[in-house]
């Protein structure tokens, strides 16, 4: 299988996989977040978007957030952890359980990868 590429494009710079982030997470967009959630609840991505947040950048913030910031596949949006209960905190297994199942996807591709070389 080839990959055909636009005129001036590049397979790192450009493919999705390769790309860098579009958006730069800064300390102060990072801080705005946590002041919203100080109220404690939980704040779903369409509340944030009132604030300017995109999903793309909110997942972005919550990755460099050091762990301060609470948010999980099935969640019902973002929360400071120092609030997540011990209930909330169980559920967010699911994080696990998904970066276990992409292992081992990994794997079954890196074998049938070998098998071709």
């Amino acid at each position: 299988m080839s990959v055909v590429l636009a005129p001036g494009a590049s397979v790192q710079n450009d493919l999705p996989l390769f790309r860098a982030p579009t958006i730069g997470i800064t300390t102060d967009r990072i801080q705005q977040l946590i002041r919203i959630l100080g109220d404690g609840g939980w704040h779903t991505a369409r509340e944030l978007k009132v604030h300017g947040f995109t999903d793309r950048e909110l997942r972005e913030l919550v990755e460099n957030s050091e762990g301060q910031i609470f948010s999980f596949p099935g969640s019902p949006g973002y929360k400071l952890f120092d609030f997540v209960t011990e209930e909330e905190f169980s559920q967010c297994a699911s994080l696990k359980n998904q970066a276990e199942a992409m292992l081992r996807r990994y794997s079954r591709y890196q074998r049938r990868h070998h098998k071709h070389e």
